[in-house]
């Protein structure tokens, strides 16, 4: 069964602590096999000069990993395991990038409406280190009363 959801998604990255972004959207969730998917969309980002473009995005959630699976615009799948190194691509339409992601922190909670998850990771992009990042993933249940 899939349940309506607000996702909100908040990253920092140390070379800009006061800097961060914050994405909200509204998605659905359904549970599978044990772990959670939750779909949703959003625009592109704006500084890439594609902000009329629209990118489909998956979020896996397992009980010892996170994948975040973008399609459009921009293009990665990005995977979260503990203290592991992850190797991925980021396809825009300007080219590819090899990403690496060392992550740090992988926590999940439970919420009073749903659950939270934060990412602390290292990023690499064609092997040169970018920056350190913190990524805090809201997902709360919309409560929707049928006429």
């Amino acid at each position: 069964m899939k349940t309506e959801v607000k996702i909100s998604i908040r990253g920092i990255q140390d070379s800009a602590k006061d800097d961060s972004v914050e994405v909200v959207s509204l998605g659905e969730m359904q549970q599978k096999d044990g772990q959670i998917y939750i779909s949703y969309e959003e625009g592109a980002d704006a500084a890439s000069g594609m902000d009329c473009d629209i990118v489909t995005s998956l979020l896996k959630i397992h009980p010892k990993q996170v994948e975040i699976i973008k399609k459009g615009a921009a293009e990665t799948h990005m995977v979260f395991v503990q203290d592991k190194d992850t190797i991925s691509y980021y396809s825009t339409p300007f080219g590819e990038m090899e990403v690496t992601i060392h992550t740090n922190r992988l926590e999940q909670m439970e919420t009073q409406h749903g659950f939270q998850i934060l990412l602390q990771y290292t990023l690499e992009i064609n092997t040169a280190h970018v920056s350190d990042c913190s990524v805090e993933i809201r997902v709360e249940r919309m409560n929707r009363k049928e006429a």
